[in-house]
């Protein structure tokens, strides 16, 4: 009977061994299954994420054209910039000047007419002072230049009272509330920069001005006349009224004068730019508001076309610019 108890127990110790073996193999299936299926959630959440996107490359806005004012000038990354530009699809769009760059001129010199010409004498800008400045500037030392070529050049001096056979530069310019510069590229056909003024129209006679001088001096017939007993005869009156403005007679007279020594020394020597000027220079209104300024360039300042002009002040800033 022991025998048998003993047997029994043998039994029972393999079947619990057995037993036991089956509960680790099923708990090792288990854990296989187990990572089996949380790799394939895994995988499958990884599948439906949305891809990551990369940020963009910073890009590199190409160096802007020689000639752009330093406000103008175009940051060099797209992105991730703390300077006052905008880009939009790698465009630059220049903000407003930062107030050193402005010129205290602002607004008060403007540029106002640009005439582009193959000849440098023909080529000119034409630069105004508003009429609500409260006093005359300074436009001697000023600069104009090209924002395409880097072509510059310094407004010259010039002459408020100009004769012919004036020797030097002239003067300062200074143009008052209202008054306007031309500033012609090439030489000047007198020789001289200059304002105008009531007998300047005389220039234009034998000489080739642009823009064209006005003629706009008095008549012939309304210039002091000689007082008897040096009056003029009739037919040298009838002569008188047919002259133009701002010509000098020429020296061949009609045939009723040739015997007529008074008219004729009052033609020679009474009608042209110097009497003119003895006898008007004290009018108030003898000087005009435009002068005619000259740089004497034999080549033109300005391309034929999409070019901006610039004003610059004696320190460099900006005062006005106009583009064509």
């Amino acid at each position: 009977m022991a025998k048998n108890i003993s047997n029994r127990y043998k039994l029972q110790d393999s079947s619990y061994t057995i037993c036991m073996d089956d509960i680790k193999w099923f708990a090792i299936v288990l854990m296989i299954v187990g990572v089996v299926w949380v790799s394939g959630k895994s995988k499958e959440a990884l599948r439906k994420a949305p891809a990551t996107q990369t940020a963009p490359k910073s890009q590199t806005i190409p160096t802007p054209p020689k000639g752009t004012a330093p406000s103008q000038t175009p940051v060099k990354k797209a992105i991730l910039q703390t300077t006052p530009t905008t880009i939009i699809s790698n465009t630059t769009i220049s903000m407003p000047q930062s107030p050193s760059d402005i010129s205290p001129l602002q607004g008060k010199l403007t540029i106002s007419t640009i005439r582009q010409n193959a000849v440098a004498n023909s080529e000119y800008v034409t630069v105004q002072a508003s009429p609500k400045n409260t006093e005359s500037i300074t436009f001697t030392g000023l600069t104009l230049r090209s924002r395409s070529s880097l072509n510059r050049e310094k407004i010259p001096t010039a002459w408020t009272l100009p004769y012919p056979g004036n020797v030097g530069n002239g003067e300062s310019v200074r143009l008052r509330p209202g008054e306007k510069a031309h500033i012609i590229s090439g030489r000047s056909p007198n020789g001289q920069s200059f304002q105008l003024n009531t007998c300047t129209g005389y220039f234009e006679q034998g000489m080739n001005f642009t823009p064209t001088l006005p003629l706009a001096c008095p008549s012939p017939l309304s210039e002091p006349l000689p007082l008897p007993p040096n009056t003029l005869s009739d037919a040298c009156y009838d002569y008188l009224k047919q002259l133009k403005r701002c010509a000098v007679p020429s020296a061949i007279v009609p045939v009723a004068l040739k015997a007529d020594g008074s008219c004729q020394a009052h033609l020679s020597s009474k009608i042209n730019y110097n009497q003119c000027v003895t006898y008007h220079k004290d009018d108030p209104n003898f000087f005009r508001g435009d002068w005619h300024i000259y740089l004497g360039r034999s080549t033109r300042l300005w391309r034929d076309k999409h070019d901006t002009v610039e004003l610059l002040d004696e320190g460099g800033n900006l005062i006005d610019m106009r583009s064509y």
